[in-house]
């Protein structure tokens, strides 16, 4: 798997661990389930760090100059934005 790929998958995982932790606070709040929010949480507690250790290496083997370097940083606050990013 290229590093660009991997990037992309990391990137899509995390937005999806965002979501399925999103849902987990909402089963939360709704139905009383703490454990929905542990579970989600880890999850993308651990695909997080994946993704920004993934974006780190990624720069750096790839040679992107400062701004683009910034872009997975700033992704990172809000993972639907990261999709312009690993769609290129």
């Amino acid at each position: 798997m290229s590093p660009h790929s991997l990037f992309r998958v990391m990137g899509i995982a995390e937005a999806v661990s965002w979501t399925l932790l999103l849902g987990g606070m909402v089963l939360r709040a709704a139905a009383g389930l703490d454990v929905a929010v542990t579970v989600g949480g880890a999850v993308h507690g651990f695909v997080f760090l994946a993704y920004a250790v993934t974006a780190v290496l990624v720069a750096r083997t790839s040679g992107w100059d400062e701004a683009r370097q910034l872009w997975p940083s700033s992704a990172r606050s809000f993972p639907t934005q990261r999709f312009p990013l690993i769609s290129g």
